[in-house]
């Protein structure tokens, strides 16, 4: 990319940009310090850069180095024209002294003036704002970093939240809840509500934490049959013991039931027909976390506002002894406990007063306390209102889960419950206080563990990337409407489908070694489309083009098949869609050589 030259004026107290060479690329930092008035910005100010290329990486944040001695301002970024589509909005607060630097960041909308995706070449406007007559701020340089850049949520095609973790040999099995979409809300006078609407749980699995393959709905409400509300499946654990799956579930308002399994699949079944846990008096039955320590005593926490425990009999479906509320309360905790043990030191995280709420933590020497809070592992911040932790080992790694907005924000800023779940790397201090992390976009995206092998069978619900893009297992149509719901089904095949122009499935770190020579995948189709294979980029090296035809029906799945060429190594592999037409189900695909 060339240099890039850029002259300001100060012509009716805006700055225009007055040469360029090129494309500007916005994915680099740009100085903004080249521009001889960019230390005078006052309000109604604003810069203009010509020919800005997105390419196919939609913006996602936007950081600016800036200083203030005064009240500050704000930062607009707008496409097209300086009244165009408002990307996002960067506020300046006062730092401290026109010296006194300080590096912002602010979350975008990636949309362009018409709501289309943001790609390709397009005008870019930095508008100033703020107090009227007065200097604003000093603007030193500014840039954008795209989905890829940024550690976005681990699951795109679903809502996602309260996230739990269980290692199981050499996979991490992922339990979470399921904030239903739009179309998945039976009321219809519901459907564009805020609030929360959460009627199943679902299961993902890893090896590697980049490529995530998705197992549906491990359990739902219906497998509690003596529940009696028709929403409200909120943040589960699973835990093995004794190669039996025990899954806690809050039935909010109707106590902690438990659930059991003879695999992190299912199916699972309830053998009480009853609560574990119901205090009558109260609603604190939220977020059950367990944790059997070394001696095999296993532990129960809960509680939203208040704290509880309670000791489990070895059978893990029932209670010891009575039911404890600790007697003090835990600075910061507001929910969602998640306990563990590590190094001889007990931990239980939590989401941090509300709202927004944070990633904090407290410490014991005792299963049951005292607990001394240590702080945040994340801090609470505006760009987010809610959040859940879970924790744990994998692999030599020590890992924190937690939840977000950020697939929602990738369509709307309107606030629903729509959360995705984000994961990112820890690590302990000597004394066992864990070091903070920055909020999830101003991190880079997690790495990858072991490269995943192209020569076997892979699950078209394998990826790392799939926005827009839908996954239901096969023979079961899930209306979202909990009496449509099965119950626990166990492991079934599942597929990919909701499959438009312009989407692709992202695998990370695909290592081909010598070379693949052909690419084959299952599909059904009572239409079609084109699968372009790419490489490192959805607009990179194509190595080949598998076409999809008519099975004529979505139940009869055929092989098809494409020549490959120039893939050696190890890469990112893009499958990209193009003219798609009528209902396209993927089940696995794989390469030979």
């Amino acid at each position: 990319m060339k240099r890039i030259t850029l002259l300001a004026a100060a012509l009716t107290a805006a700055f225009s940009l007055m040469a360029h060479e090129g494309a500007l690329n916005p994915f680099q930092k740009v100085e903004a310090k080249t521009m001889t008035a960019s230390k005078d910005i006052r309000n109604g100010d604003h810069i203009k850069w010509q020919a800005v290329d997105f390419g196919n990486k939609l913006p996602r944040t936007f950081t600016a180095h800036v200083a203030s001695g005064l009240q500050g301002g704000a930062i607009e970024i707008h496409t097209d024209s300086i009244t165009g589509a408002l990307l996002g909005r960067l506020e300046v607060p006062d730092t401290g002294g026109w010296e006194q630097w300080q590096t912002l960041t602010a979350d975008l909308a990636p949309v362009t003036s018409h709501g289309k995706a943001l790609t390709g070449i397009h005008d870019l406007y930095l508008v100033f704002t703020g107090n009227e007559g007065t200097k604003l701020f000093n603007f030193d340089w500014w840039e954008m970093r795209g989905l890829e850049q940024v550690n976005m949520p681990i699951i795109q095609t679903k809502y996602t939240a309260d996230p739990a973790p269980l290692v199981v040999g050499d996979t991490l099995f992922l339990f979470t809840s399921h904030d239903a979409s739009p179309e998945d809300i039976p009321d219809e006078n519901e459907k564009g509500s805020a609030g929360f609407f959460m009627y199943d749980w679902l299961l993902y699995s890893t090896t590697d934490m980049v490529n995530w393959t998705d197992h549906g709905a491990v359990a739902s409400l219906k497998d509690f049959p003596w529940r009696s509300r028709e929403n409200g499946a909120w943040a589960i654990q699973t835990v093995e013991r004794n190669g039996k799956y025990y899954l806690y579930a809050p039935l909010h308002g109707h106590g902690i039931g438990v659930l059991t399994a003879d695999s992190p699949y299912g199916p699972f079944a309830d053998p009480l027909g009853k609560p574990l846990v119901w205090d009558q008096s109260n609603w604190y039955d939220i977020d059950p976390s367990v944790y059997t320590d070394d001696d095999g005593q296993a532990y129960m926490y809960w509680g939203n506002p208040y704290t509880f425990y309670a000791r489990l009999n070895d059978d893990m479906i029932s209670l010891k002894d009575s039911v404890v509320r600790l007697p003090y309360h835990i600075e910061n905790y507001q929910e969602g406990p998640w306990f563990y043990k590590r190094n001889g030191k007990y931990y239980l995280g939590f989401a941090s007063t509300c709202c927004p709420e944070a990633l904090g933590y407290a410490m014991s020497d005792s299963p049951t306390g005292p607990w001394e809070s240590k702080g945040y592992i994340m801090r609470p911040t505006p760009r987010d209102r809610g959040n859940h932790p879970g924790i744990v080992d994998f692999k030599g790694h020590s890992y924190v889960f937690g939840q977000n907005y950020d697939i929602m924000h990738l369509d709307t800023y309107i606030h629903h419950e729509r959360r995705s779940v984000s994961v990112t790397e820890i690590s302990y201090r000597p004394d066992g206080t864990i070091e903070e992390v920055p909020y999830w976009l101003d991190q880079d995206p997690i790495g990858q563990l072991e490269w995943l092998n192209p020569y076997q069978r892979v699950e078209a619900e394998t990826m790392a990337w799939g926005y827009g893009l839908k996954t239901a297992k096969m023979g079961i149509e899930n209306t979202g409407v909990v009496a449509d719901m099965p119950t626990s089904t166990g492991k079934k095949n599942m597929y990919v489908f909701d499959i438009d122009n312009g989407e692709y499935i992202r695998l990370r770190g695909v290592d081909f070694g010598k070379g693949a020579k052909k690419f084959l995948i299952t599909a059904a189709a009572t239409g079609g489309c084109t699968i372009t294979l790419r490489l490192d980029s959805a607009d990179g090296a194509i190595i080949g083009t598998a076409t999809i035809s008519k099975t004529d029906s979505v139940e009869n799945y055929r092989q098809f098949s494409a020549e490959v060429k120039n893939a050696m190594g190890v890469h990112d592999l893009y499958l990209c869609f193009d003219n798609a037409d009528g209902d396209v189900r993927l089940d696995w695909w794989k390469f030979e050589q």
